[in-house]
């Protein structure tokens, strides 16, 4: 067999590292036909028959491939390998040599899968318990509509000034004084306003998480299902399990095509698609919040990205990353997601640790670049500043709603 070989010429290497293993398939030519050798780091070298070829040729298909003078090398190991080595003995080692590989992929796969499981149930339990979070802060909203109720007579009579309001309140079956403390320097009408507006989005936001909480629970569940699976499921299943997991959570769920996508060869060789100059997170209402990624993917967001109604948010005097609120033409931004905005803004900058943070925030369309700047660097011509005192659940359940 080996003088057969040894008069044949290479036609074609493959390379693939398929697990920790870098294997190589040649073709080699040889009198009147195409005869097909395998080498693998650790396992030696045989021949192939056509059943251990097809199945070769299918772990291979995907997986990172090593570079060409790592696969020539391989070839080398061959050529060596096959010297005084019968035919029989060499197809036998072929098939031993496939089946530990195709063994070591599977187990690969198994155990990729596992992890990319175990992470994103990790996410969506975070996720849980930042919406359980939002929920449990909204059940005060009736009780909150109610108390103002009761001062809405006395707001419509106090005086210009006035410092609190005080009301009778028979909810109990007898009567009580009631107090509510007011800012002298606004209306009392307003400021009650603000707790009726209050009150209404903390409703609506609960709406919003009930339906979010049922999502992530019920995503939660069909995740625990396939990992329970996975540990028995035969190797064919792998496949329609992690099927079954990026269904249940497309946002959550992160697996490589090929556990061997991983390594660092394929690191080095794959290209990777851009990134967008931003990151994006949703508001407790849904509403988008856009990140800039660095200083020069800032001026990305801010030029090329936001439009002129967005609104554009950064933490004043400091270094740090512009943050958009998209909006539709002639709409405010609600004064919720404009605190939220507000947050991500003085996280994602040089202030990130420091309790009151002031914001700048405009229309994008009052920003201008002037030739030559620095990269992120921007002159605003119209500002509002807001003092944030920051407040770290909401920051905590924001970056758990990163959008991915």
């Amino acid at each position: 067999m080996d003088r057969e070989l040894s008069a044949g010429y290479l036609q074609k290497v493959r390379a693939a590292r398929l697990g920790a293993r870098e294997v190589a398939l040649l073709e080699l030519r040889v009198p009147g036909e195409t005869r097909y050798v395998v080498v693998a780091q650790g396992l030696g070298v045989g021949v192939l028959g056509g059943t251990e070829r097809a199945r070769l040729k299918g772990a291979m298909a995907g997986a990172a491939k090593p570079a060409q003078a790592r696969a020539l090398a391989l070839a080398q190991e061959a050529a060596r390998g096959l010297e005084g080595v019968e035919r029989e003995e060499l197809l036998a080692r072929g098939a031993r040599i496939v089946e530990e590989v195709a063994h070591g992929e599977a187990r690969g796969r198994r155990e990729a899968l596992g992890r990319a499981l175990s992470k994103a149930m990790a996410r969506v339990r975070r996720r849980i318990e930042a919406v359980r979070g939002d929920l449990a802060r909204s059940d005060g909203a009736d009780a909150l509509a109610q108390r103002a109720q009761l001062f809405v007579a006395e707001a419509a009579r106090a005086p210009r000034g006035a410092a609190k309001l005080v009301a009778v309140d028979w909810s109990s079956g007898e009567p009580r004084e009631a107090e509510l403390k007011l800012d002298p320097a606004r209306g009392a009408r307003e400021q009650l306003d603000a707790l009726f507006t209050r009150s209404r989005r903390l409703k609506d936001g609960a709406r919003i998480g009930r339906r979010r909480l049922a999502e992530a629970e019920s995503a939660l569940a069909a995740l625990l299902e396939v990992a329970r699976a996975v540990p028995a499921a035969p190797e064919p299943e792998l496949a329609r399990l992690t099927t079954l997991a990026r269904t249940a959570a497309p946002r959550d769920f992160k697996l490589a095509s090929s556990p061997s996508a991983h390594s660092p060869a394929a690191a080095r060789g794959a290209a990777q698609p851009a990134l967008p100059p931003f990151r994006t997170f949703l508001a407790s209402s849904g509403a988008r919040i856009l990140v800039g990624r660095s200083a020069e993917r800032n001026d990305a967001l801010t030029f090329h990205v936001a439009r002129p109604h967005d609104l554009w948010l950064h933490a004043k005097n400091r270094t740090g990353s512009h943050v958009v609120v998209p909006l539709e033409k002639s709409a405010s931004c609600p004064a919720e997601v404009l605190v939220e905005a507000a947050h991500l803004a003085a996280h994602f900058s040089e202030a990130r640790d420091e309790s009151v943070v002031e914001v700048q925030y405009t229309p994008r369309r009052y920003l201008r670049k002037p030739r030559g700047s620095a990269p992120g660097l921007v002159v605003v011509d119209r500002e509002k500043v807001l003092v944030l005192r920051r407040e770290e659940e909401r920051l905590r359940a924001l970056l758990e709603r990163e959008a991915t």
